[in-house]
């Protein structure tokens, strides 16, 4: 085991302080997806499926004011932060009257 501080460099041949790779190696090719963030997802996918999907997720969020304030934070940060283009459309606003209870 290497204690903190120690240098290992020079027990990694070809390898030393600011070169983790030999001259020509091209890393990681551009837009290649790392693997490990994929099968988080994926694996987050399954949990949330077998937790109750869409209706599991929205009972949880409904059960207390906390769960629907983490809701609504994850959600927010899952927004886009710019959005640019045009659209060129009729708007027919609508508004609806939830109730006292929101539903």
């Amino acid at each position: 085991m290497s204690k903190a501080g120690v240098n290992n460099a020079k027990k990694t041949p070809g390898r030393g302080p600011g070169q983790p790779f030999k001259r020509g190696n091209p890393g990681r090719p551009k837009g290649a997806k790392d693997k490990i963030p994929r099968t988080v997802k994926e694996n987050f996918d399954k949990v949330f499926e077998k937790l109750g999907g869409i209706e599991g997720f929205y009972k949880w969020a409904k059960k207390s004011a906390r769960n629907m304030e983490l809701f609504y934070t994850w959600y927010s940060k899952m927004l886009p932060t710019n959005v640019t283009g045009t659209v060129n459309a009729n708007v027919k606003v609508l508004s609806f009257d939830f109730g006292e209870n929101g539903e």
